[in-house]
């Protein structure tokens, strides 16, 4: 990807601030509204949770674990979402012009992305809030973020192709979405699942991602090596097939679209 977009960088900036433009544009809170969705669903699900249900689900403040899962889902889900029909809505530049066409859903991921960092931001002042000690395993939250990008880039081009070819992948994303959220442990910890289940849940690359940013943070335990490296492997291996995907339907793009 790098190779194909060193040409073409100024284009990419160009789009990821166009995008930046239109998403931000007449916004009274502007950037802030980055913090606004997880800050919610957070409150929301701290509310029904402890007051209306009252379950214990961890041992520490709920405000952090369900913002600590909320936090790399938000990202998952705004960079998915807006992938998936972004090569449909430019069909007039996709049709007139040549570019490499995957600078489109990359410039809403990296917004994402800028998202995500100033919800990270608010989730550091939690953290401080409640008094939780930061261990040198914090640092494990680097790679845990990259490999969630690649995670979130595989799916996002590989729907955002797909959805060219048949259109309906849009309305079906919405519902495949809600699926994932339940089968990503945010609202529950995989702790407190049975081994039985536990299987099934970490083929959702999702799940090792949420636990152990939780773990390297709030918990303060490091990520178990032999894990994180399959995992990686695994993300590596899905992201290069996706790409080399959106590469070779890629050519046909202006013809069908």
């Amino acid at each position: 990807m790098f190779k194909r977009l060193r040409e073409y960088k100024d284009l990419l900036l160009v789009f990821i601030w166009r995008e930046f433009l239109i998403r931000y544009r007449q916004s009274i809170m502007g950037i802030l509204w980055a913090v606004v969705q997880p800050l919610s669903m957070m409150l929301l699900f701290t509310f029904v949770f402890s007051v209306i249900l009252k379950l214990k689900i961890a041992d520490y403040p709920y405000v952090l674990f369900f913002y600590s899962g909320l936090l790399p889902w938000i990202f998952f889900f705004s960079s998915v979402t807006y992938s998936i029909p972004s090569l449909t809505n430019h069909y007039n530049l996709i049709t007139k012009i040549y570019f490499p066409r995957e600078i489109i859903p990359i410039s809403g991921i990296a917004i994402s992305f800028a998202d995500f960092i100033i919800a990270f931001l608010l989730y550091l002042a939690l953290i401080f809030f409640y008094h939780v000690h930061l261990t040198l395993n914090f640092l494990w939250f680097i790679p845990l973020t990259i490999i969630l990008i690649m995670f979130s880039a595989s799916v996002a081009l590989f729907f955002s192709a797909l959805n060219v070819y048949y259109r309906d992948v849009k309305l079906v994303s919405g519902f495949l979405l809600q699926l994932w959220f339940f089968a990503s442990p945010i609202l529950y910890s995989v702790d407190k699942v049975s081994l039985k289940w536990k299987v099934i849940l970490f083929l959702n690359p999702l799940t090792f991602i949420i636990e152990n940013m939780r773990r390297v943070t709030i918990e303060g335990r490091g990520v178990i090596l032999w894990q994180f490296v399959l995992e990686l492997a695994l993300i590596v291996i899905l992201y290069r097939l996706c790409y080399t995907l959106f590469i070779k339907v890629e050519r046909a793009f202006a013809d069908v679209i």
